[in-house]
C-alpha cells in the first residue's frame, strides 16, 4: 500500500508551518481562556449541639451536615490573540461582571439561604485580573444545593440515613450513608449558534483526527516491518513535534528544470551531531504526521471572528455542569457513578471535544504520540534539565513502555461515532459514602469493601 502522496507536499524545505505551530502549542498548550471550578466539601453533623432541657421540645437532630461550596474562575489573558476583538471583550465583560457582583456565580451564591460563613477573594496581574473564588458554608446542604443548582440542567439531591437505630437521647448520629446525586435534564448551555458551530466543528474534528490516525498507523507498520528503525523513529518524531528541523527527504518530487543541469549531484545532506539518521521514506512518515496533528490542536486556538474556543463551545453544548464539579466527601466513598477519584476528592470529568477524542487511543490506533508528548511535557524524565540528549532517549523509553503498537484507523465517521457517544452526559452522577463509622471492624480483622465505580 502506498503511503506517500508525493503531489500534495506541503513541504517546500525542512521547516513547515506545522512543526512551529505543534512546537508552540505544546509550549503552552490546552489551557481555557476561562476556567471555572466547583468544589463542594462536606462535614459531618456537628456534635456540640446543646443537650435540651426537660420542658423543651426535643427535635431530631440535623443530620445532614455541613457544605462547603467553592467557585473558582481563572482569567488567562495570554490565550487572549493580537487582534481579536471579541474575546477580548469577553474577557473585560466577565472582569467586570465578576467585580461588581452580577456575575452569574453571585447570582448562584446570593440564593443560598442564611449561609454560616462566607467570603470571596481574586487576584490581579498589574491591572488585570487572573483568578475570582467566592464560598460559602452552608446547612441543610440538599436544599442549598437545589438552590444553587436551580437554573442549570443539573437536579442535584442530597439524601442521608442512618446505618444504626438512633437512641432517643444520642446527640452525635450513628454512622450514616450518603448519597448525593445529579440527574441532567437534557438541557444545554450553548445558544443555537454555537450548537451549530460546534456541530461543523465536530464534523471537521472527525476527519482531521481519522487523517492523523491513519499517518500515525503508516508509521507504526513501517516500525513493525523494521523493528531496528523503531528508537530513531521515534526519537525523530519526538523532536520534530517540538520544532526540530527535519533533514529534506529526496522522495518529493524535485521542481521540473528547464534544462538539464551540469552540475555534479549533490551528496546527501549529513545530519547533525546527536541527531537520528533517518531514511527518506521516515522522514515522509514523521512528517505527515506532524502535519496531521496540528489541526487537532487548533480547538484550543481562539478564531479571528470569535470569543470562544471550540473546546470551549463543546464543553457549553455537551456538558450540563456550569464548572468542573469536584466533591471531597466526610467519609469512604463506596460507590461512585461518573466520578473520577482526583488528587483530593472525586471529580465529574468535564464533557469536552478533547476529553471524548483522549478515548480513542487504544480503540483505533495506540499509543498516541500527540497524547504523549501533552501528557509529559515539561517533564525531564529523570535527567539534569541541561542534558537534552539524555531527555530524548528517556521520552522515547518511556513511551515504548505504553504497551503494544496497534495500527488500526478509523473512519471520519467511525471515529466521530465514537466522539458522539463520550461527549452524552450519564443519566445520574452519584457518589455514595458512609460517615461516622468506627474503625471496630478493622480491628476484628474484616477486610474493608473496595469502592464501586461505574465508568461510562
Amino acid at each position: 500500500m502506498t503511503v506517500l502522496d508525493h503531489g500534495r507536499s506541503r513541504r517546500s524545505g525542512a521547516f513547515t508551518p506545522a512543526l512551529a505551530l505543534v512546537g508552540a502549542i505544546l509550549a503552552g498548550c490546552t489551557d481555557d481562556p476561562v476556567a471555572e471550578t466547583l468544589h463542594l466539601e462536606f462535614f459531618p453533623p456537628s456534635a456540640e449541639d446543646p443537650v435540651p432541657a426537660d420542658d423543651d421540645v426535643v427535635e431530631p437532630p440535623d443530620t445532614g451536615g455541613y457544605l462547603k461550596l467553592e467557585a473558582r474562575v481563572a482569567i488567562r489573558r495570554h490565550k487572549v490573540p493580537e487582534g481579536n476583538a471579541l474575546i477580548e471583550r469577553r474577557l473585560n465583560d466577565r472582569t467586570e461582571a465578576l467585580m461588581n457582583g452580577y456575575d452569574v456565580w453571585h447570582l448562584r451564591f446570593d440564593s443560598l439561604y442564611e449561609p454560616l460563613a462566607d467570603g470571596a477573594e481574586w487576584e490581579r496581574a498589574g491591572r488585570e485580573l487572573t483568578s475570582y473564588r467566592r464560598w460559602a458554608l452552608v446547612g441543610n446542604p440538599d436544599a442549598e444545593l437545589q438552590e444553587f443548582f436551580a437554573n442549570t440542567p443539573i437536579r442535584p439531591s442530597l439524601v442521608v440515613w442512618d446505618n444504626e437505630r438512633r437512641l432517643p437521647d444520642e446527640q452525635r448520629p450513628p454512622p450514616q450513608t450518603v448519597s448525593l446525586e445529579f440527574v441532567s435534564d437534557g438541557g444545554t448551555q450553548a445558544t443555537a449558534g454555537e450548537s451549530d458551530t460546534v456541530e461543523r466543528g465536530l464534523r471537521g474534528f472527525a476527519a482531521n483526527a481519522a487523517r492523523y490516525q491513519r499517518r500515525v498507523a503508516a508509521l507504526w507498520r513501517y516500525m513493525d516491518e523494521n523493528p531496528g528503525r523503531r528508537f530513531e523513529c521515534l526519537r525523530a518524531l519526538f523532536g520534530a513535534a517540538h520544532g526540530d528541523e527535519l533533514p529534506e527527504s529526496r522522495l518529493a518530487a524535485p521542481p521540473r528544470e528547464l534544462a538539464p543541469s551540469t552540475a555534479p549531484p549533490s551528496p546527501p545532506e549529513q545530519p547533525a551531531a546527536g541527531q537520528p539518521v533517518l531514511r527518506d521514506l521516515e522522514i515522509e512518515l514523521i512528517e505527515r504526521i506532524v502535519d496531521a496533528g496540528a489541526p487537532l490542536l487548533e480547538i484550543f486556538e481562539v478564531p479571528d471572528d470569535d470569543a470562544f474556543t471550540l473546546q470551549e463551545l463543546s464543553r457549553r453544548v455537551f456538558d450540563p455542569f456550569p464548572a468542573v464539579i469536584t466533591a471531597v466527601p466526610d467519609g469512604a466513598v463506596v460507590e461512585a457513578v461518573g466520578f473520577a477519584e482526583s488528587g483530593d476528592g472525586w471529580t465529574i470529568p468535564s464533557l469536552d471535544l478533547w476529553r471524548a477524542y483522549r478515548t480513542l487511543d487504544g480503540r483505533f490506533v495506540s499509543p498516541d504520540p500527540l497524547l504523549f508528548l501533552l501528557d509529559t511535557d515539561g517533564s525531564d524524565f529523570g535527567c539534569d534539565e541541561q542534558d537534552d540528549a539524555c531527555k530524548d532517549r528517556e521520552r522515547v523509553f518511556s513511551f515504548l513502555e505504553r504497551g503494544a503498537f496497534v495500527a488500526r484507523p478509523g473512519s471520519s465517521n467511525l471515529v466521530r461515532q465514537v466522539l458522539e457517544a463520550e461527549l452524552r452526559p450519564l443519566d445520574v452522577y452519584r457518589l455514595v459514602w458512609v460517615r461516622g463509622e468506627t474503625d471496630e471492624s478493622a480491628d476484628d480483622g474484616e477486610a474493608t469493601e473496595g469502592v464501586r465505580e461505574t465508568a461510562r
